[in-house]
């Protein structure tokens, strides 16, 4: 029986050490988000630059009226 089982581990360490190679990583940032939108999370990119680009604005918004208040 200990002796499958050393078979067993044997064999998955094996098996483990064949694992491809990790992908080489992007470049450049337009690389990545080329990438992005041509995955399946593609849709979702434009949404969400748009909302990032309103959320700077409303934290602008924020600090002027924040100042306005503190005079």
């Amino acid at each position: 029986m200990p002796v499958n089982r050393l078979l067993i581990v044997a064999a998955l360490i094996a098996i483990g050490a064949c694992a491809p190679e990790a992908p080489q990583e992007r470049s450049s940032e337009a690389e990545r988000q080329q990438a992005l939108r041509d995955s399946a999370f593609g849709d979702l990119v434009e949404p969400m630059d748009r909302a990032a680009g309103v959320e700077q604005l409303q934290l602008d918004r924020k600090r002027e009226l924040d100042e306005a208040l503190a005079q």
